[in-house]
């Protein structure tokens, strides 16, 4: 794993380098867990070996490990507190989502490596006010808050490991931490409706800063800060309508960029990422799915870049 090991290695030289380190994975798991910007897949291949390309921004060796080791589970839900036609529409979106890693770390080539285990778990609920200009045009402001607990665990295998474990254990390892933080947020739409479904681009632009506490770097755990912006694209397509559920063809192109803490995760500034697949609306009445669906997304540019076959659960 590269993403992170740089400053797993070092971070027992320094305080600043574990400060660091734990403010980067509280901002990593706030936008690997948005699917607006990160569409997470359950099997990943490179997109290279279909196409006979060898594009190293398509996907590598290395990004293919990074999506392996990283399991990002986010349920999502959206509670509309006003009529569909009002002009102003005020809204609550809870987001309940894990992320968990597991790595091999080495002290020494000639040693054993000793099993690294992440997890970070964030309950986000944020109020949003849609005001529409017109049948096409939107704005909606936002404010979100993110309480987040991060653990880690490892096992030693290797001798070097357990002769720094004294020092290492609830400073970097084998310990925990917790971060409080608020995302300010806006986004623009264009929206049209056809008869055959509906098209429409977006820019939606994040802030997120934050305080950390905790075992870990004795309390000193630092102030997550990072923003990310979403400039995209998508078209949903009504094919088939079986008594109420609708079946659609779902297609989604977006260029993300990022700053601040959650640069270093990602590999990247900007980075490109194309989603299309099929979704369904349910065929029973529910306020808790909007549809629930299968398809393919390709990742082009940041550290997590390939493609991925992904699971869609309430898709815009």
């Amino acid at each position: 794993m590269v993403l992170f090991f740089t400053n797993v290695v070092t971070a027992y030289a320094g305080y600043p380098e574990l400060e660091k380190f734990l403010e980067n994975n509280f901002a990593a798991s706030i936008v690997l867990s948005d699917s607006d910007v990160f569409s997470v897949g359950i099997s990943d291949f490179n997109p290279n070996e279909i196409l006979n390309t060898e594009n190293e921004n398509w996907g590598t060796e290395g990004s293919l490990d990074n999506r392996k080791t990283y399991a990002i589970a986010a349920l999502p839900y959206r509670m509309e507190l006003s009529d569909e036609d009002a002009v102003d529409q005020h809204s609550v979106m809870l987001r309940l989502s894990g992320m968990i890693s597991d790595e091999t770390l080495r002290f020494n080539q000639d040693e054993p490596a000793d099993d690294f285990h992440q997890t970070v778990i964030d309950f986000y609920a944020a109020y949003r006010i849609k005001h529409r200009f017109d049948q096409h045009w939107s704005l909606e402001p936002g404010l979100g808050h993110h309480l987040m607990h991060y653990e880690n665990h490892v096992d030693y295998h290797s001798p070097t490991g357990r002769m720094l474990q004294p020092y290492l254990d609830d400073l970097l390892f084998n310990t925990s931490a917790w971060a409080s933080v608020l995302e300010p947020q806006v986004r623009v739409k264009y929206e049209s409706r056809q008869s055959w479904g509906h098209w429409y681009i977006s820019s939606a632009w994040h802030y997120f800063y934050g305080f950390g506490w905790g075992q870990a770097n004795q309390g000193d755990v630092g102030n997550p800060e990072g923003w990310y912006g979403a400039n995209s694209i998508t078209g949903v397509y009504d094919f088939s309508q079986l008594g109420p559920s609708v079946q659609s063809v779902y297609a989604s192109l977006r260029r993300v960029d990022v700053g601040g803490d959650i640069r270093h995760p990602l590999g990247t500034p900007v980075y490109y990422e194309t989603t299309f697949g099929w979704l369904m609306t349910p065929p029973f009445d529910t306020d808790w799915i909007d549809n629930v669906g299968v398809g393919l997304s390709l990742n082009y540019g940041s550290a997590f870049k390939g493609g991925s076959i992904v699971l869609f659960f309430n898709q815009e």
